[in-house]
């Protein structure tokens, strides 16, 4: 018989989340759409869903690893906090949702509570198995994976019109020839000769 150890746990997670959804025991609280997973989180989860998929993998942690607490699971649900300069250290999961999810799965009758803790109960159990043999025959189709979109570069500024480029030459001055603009005469010179003349038109 087919077992959830025979189907890879994604798959699982997925079809038994679309099962949850059908029960009434199972609810998201009316906080799950602002709250984060863990404080080692950014952002709360992009998934409309994801309470379901969290009890789907809560279910399937405690058929695979119970009995179970909560500070246990906890662990498994962490992740590396990042805290700027300082190296990144690991940080537990949220207790909150984990324990909100083990009270709805037990009211659900899928897990039961002892002294031990939280393990699979005999229709949970089933309830797993049956969906496993499911997904082995017509396994799900590959969640496309996400592609970031690509930032187009900026565009580079024209230049300034009538202004100089980079890399062109100043317009040589008019009525140069070679590049070279014609000398206008001395100062001195002119007033020399204007001297000359004012002696040579004085009466004697």
């Amino acid at each position: 018989m087919t077992t959830v150890y025979d189907v890879p746990p994604d798959h699982i997670i997925r079809r038994a989340a679309e099962e949850l959804k059908k029960r009434k025991e199972i609810v998201p609280p009316a906080w799950a759409a602002f709250a984060k997973t863990g404080v080692h989180k950014e952002m709360p989860p992009e998934d409309p869903d994801w309470w379901f998929t969290r009890a789907a993998a809560v279910l399937r942690r405690v058929y695979v690893d119970g009995p179970l607490g909560v500070e246990r699971m906890r662990s498994f649900y962490g992740g590396n906090k990042n805290r700027g300069s300082k190296p990144n250290a690991f940080r537990k999961g949220s207790g909150s949702i984990l324990r909100k999810s083990l009270q709805q799965l037990e009211a659900a009758g899928l897990i039961i509570h002892d002294k031990t803790g939280r393990r699979v109960s005999a229709e949970g159990m089933k309830f797993l198995d049956n969906l496993s043999q499911e997904v082995k025959k017509n396994p799900p189709a590959p969640v496309p994976k996400r592609v970031k979109p690509v930032a187009e570069e900026p565009k580079k500024a024209e230049g300034r019109k009538g202004g100089k480029q980079k890399g062109e030459k100043a317009p040589a001055a008019e009525g140069a020839e070679g590049g070279k603009a014609e000398k206008k005469p001395a100062a001195k010179k002119e007033k020399a000769e204007g001297k000359k003349a004012d002696k040579a038109e004085a009466p004697q």
